[in-house]
C-alpha cells in the first residue's frame, strides 16, 4: 500500500490543479485504523530545486474542500498556488460521525483525559496520524518546507486547526480557522492549551466567522477567541480575525480562502 501511494502521489506531478478533482489517493492510517481520501494539488510545472509550502486542508470531499480546489484553478491566486502544494484530507463513509471522532477533543475527568468513546473525542489519533504518518510521506516524495507547512480548517474542522495551535509544537506555522466550532462541549478547547509551557516559536493565525453566524454559536465562539487572544498577547503568535458582514456558516468560506490565497 506504501508503495502503492508513493507512485500514485509521484504521478500527481502530471496533472495541472484543473484536473486535481480527478485524482485522490486512498491512505490507510495505522494510528487511526482507518483510511481517508487524500487529494494532492501541485503547481502546473514543479521545480526539482525549489522547495515548496504546503497547506492542508480538512475535509477535503466536502463543501469546504472543493471550494478550495475550484478556487485554486484561477489565475488570481497563481502566485500562492505555484509556490504551494495542496494536500486535502477527506472521511470516508459517514462524515458526521468521522468528524466527530477525529476533530472533537475528549473530555477531562480529575486532570485526565478520556475520549467519550471510539467514535467521538479521538481528535489526538488524527493529530498524530497527519505528524507521523501524512505529512512525513508528502515530505518524502516532494521537496518541501517542513518549516511553513499550514493547517486550514471549516467548522469542525477550525475547532481542529485551534487544537493543533493550542498544542504549540512546531508540525504547522500558520493555521487558518474558517467558522470554527469553538463552541463544542462547552469551549472544551481551552483545556488544551499549551501556548503558556516555554517559548512558543512564531506563528500566524487567521481565524474568521460569517456576520450572521449567530444562532450557530460560532460568533460567539470566535468573539470569545478573539477577548482571549487580545488579554493573553502572546509575542510570538500574529493573528487576524475577520468577520464578513451578511456572510453565513457556508458562505463565507469563499471570502476567508480569498483573503487566504492573496497572501503570500
Amino acid at each position: 500500500m506504501k508503495n502503492y501511494f508513493t507512485i500514485m502521489l509521484l504521478s500527481l506531478t502530471l496533472f495541472s490543479c484543473e484536473q486535481d478533482k480527478a485524482n485522490k489517493i486512498i491512505f490507510y492510517s495505522d494510528r487511526v485504523k482507518d483510511s481517508f481520501e487524500i487529494y494532492v494539488s501541485t503547481p502546473n510545472k514543479i521545480d526539482s530545486n525549489k522547495a515548496y509550502d504546503v497547506i492542508y486542508y480538512c475535509d477535503a470531499n466536502l463543501k469546504s474542500g472543493r471550494k478550495l480546489r475550484e478556487l485554486i484553478t484561477k489565475s488570481e491566486y497563481a502566485t500562492k498556488v505555484n509556490n504551494t502544494i495542496f494536500v486535502g484530507i477527506g472521511h470516508i463513509g459517514d462524515f458526521h460521525v468521522l468528524r466527530r471522532r477525529d476533530y472533537i477533543l475528549p473530555q477531562v475527568h480529575d486532570g485526565d483525559t478520556t475520549g467519550s468513546s471510539i467514535n467521538y473525542g479521538q481528535i489526538e489519533n488524527f493529530y498524530q496520524f497527519l505528524k507521523t504518518e501524512l505529512i512525513p510521506k508528502i515530505n518524502s516524495t516532494y521537496k518541501t518546507n517542513p518549516d511553513n507547512n499550514s493547517i486550514l480548517g471549516h467548522s469542525l474542522g477550525g475547532l481542529f486547526v485551534f487544537y493543533c495551535l493550542f498544542k504549540n509544537e512546531t508540525l504547522f506555522k500558520n493555521y487558518f480557522a474558517l467558522s470554527p466550532a469553538l463552541w463544542v462541549d462547552h469551549y472544551n478547547i481551552y483545556n488544551f492549551n499549551k501556548l503558556e509551557r516555554g517559548d512558543m516559536s512564531v506563528k500566524s493565525l487567521y481565524f474568521s466567522a460569517g456576520g450572521l453566524e449567530i444562532m450557530n454559536h460560532i460568533k460567539t465562539g470566535t468573539n470569545r477567541m478573539e477577548n482571549f487572544l487580545n488579554d493573553k498577547k502572546y509575542q510570538n503568535l500574529n493573528y487576524k480575525y475577520e468577520i464578513h458582514k451578511g456572510e453565513t456558516h457556508n458562505s463565507q468560506v469563499r471570502k476567508s480562502m480569498d483573503y487566504i490565497l492573496k497572501q503570500n
